[in-house]
């Protein structure tokens, strides 16, 4: 694994000072209009920006607080689990997402000052617009102090070693297996999750009930298992048979280990697909790469991708040639 760069030590800090400041920000006007506050606070509000949900004055803050200091802990952990690469734009995200909660929750503290009675607080759809922009002013700060991203060293396609096929006789059956997961999408499901069901009391179930679940899917497919065998290639979740992704030996022509950045090749983490290549990447690193009869490739990363593709190799000269004898 390589050495932290300076740039990789730094990022969680500037990843979690937005928090910080946006905590330090609350609490200071929480304090300030603590005496003026009602109880209950009026915490959620229609469309047309009345008052509808409210939350007792002595639990508000600590629900405000985890609503600054949970993604701050999401946002630290992808920071931790990533070195160089396209990071400026997660930079970006943390600033900006830091900026519109923490917008909203010191205009929920000031205008339920100045209403004195939860039932009398507005909150108006333009208190929304002045969050966006906010944000947009917060994550266009996150742009500028993240600095240009490393570029990565590519490896030209089809320039990495040749992968030997693994010598077996004629009807020996052989087969491949292994387990890969991603700690970063499991404790940022997680995070999320527990983010949903903060915000569900604070804002409503709507937003929060969408964070809960879909935090949840999330760290339920932050792992896969790959298989090579006589069927093709096949990614399933580790504990189920299905849902899974399955490439038939007829459909790749060759197989390769290969170095592969989650960002740079594939833009992300999951089941990625962009021009050319598609496949299910949960770390940058170590992958399996098929080249398919129509020019494209599939990507797994996996430990002892090499092992895999030589299995691959094997397998689909058999099955072609199998092919071609019962022609």
């Amino acid at each position: 694994m390589s050495a932290l760069t300076a740039k990789d030590r730094r990022r969680p800090l500037l990843l979690a000072l937005p928090y910080l400041l946006g905590c330090a920000t609350f609490l200071t006007a929480f304090l300030l209009r603590r005496d003026r506050l009602p109880d209950p606070m009026a915490t959620h509000f229609s469309g047309a920006g009345h008052a509808d949900g409210y939350t007792a004055l002595g639990s508000f803050p600590y629900t405000a607080l985890a609503l600054l200091l949970v993604p701050a802990a999401l946002f630290v952990g992808l920071a931790y689990g990533m070195r160089g690469g396209r990071t400026r734009a997660l930079v970006a995200l943390g600033y900006g997402l830091a900026g519109l909660i923490g917008h909203l929750l010191c205009a929920l503290v000031l205008d339920n000052a100045r209403a004195g009675a939860g039932e009398d607080a507005r909150l108006g759809p333009w208190q929304l617009g002045v969050a966006l922009a906010v944000a947009t002013a917060a994550g266009g700060l996150g742009w500028l102090l993240a600095g240009r991203d490393a570029q990565p060293a590519r490896q030209p396609e089809g320039s990495g070693p040749a992968v030997p096929r693994l010598a077996l006789r004629d009807g020996e059956a052989a087969t491949w297996t292994r387990s890969v997961g991603s700690r970063p999408l499991r404790y940022g499901g997680l995070a999320a999750g527990l983010l949903g069901a903060a915000l569900g009391p604070l804002a409503g179930w709507g937003p929060g009930a969408g964070l809960l679940v879909g935090g949840l899917v999330t760290a339920a497919f932050s792992g896969v298992r790959v298989t090579v065998d006589r069927h093709g290639l096949t990614a399933c979740l580790p504990w189920l048979p299905r849902p899974r992704l399955r490439v038939p030996l007829a459909r790749i022509e060759t197989a390769t280990s290969r170095h592969i950045s989650a960002l740079a090749d594939l833009g992300g983490w999951g089941y990625r697909a962009v021009p050319g290549r598609s496949g299910v990447v949960l770390r940058s690193g170590e992958a399996l790469v098929a080249r398919l009869t129509t020019g494209s490739e599939f990507v797994i990363t996996v430990d002892d991708s090499a092992t895999a593709a030589a299995l691959l190799n094997t397998l689909a000269d058999r099955a072609r040639h199998h092919t071609g004898d019962g022609a």
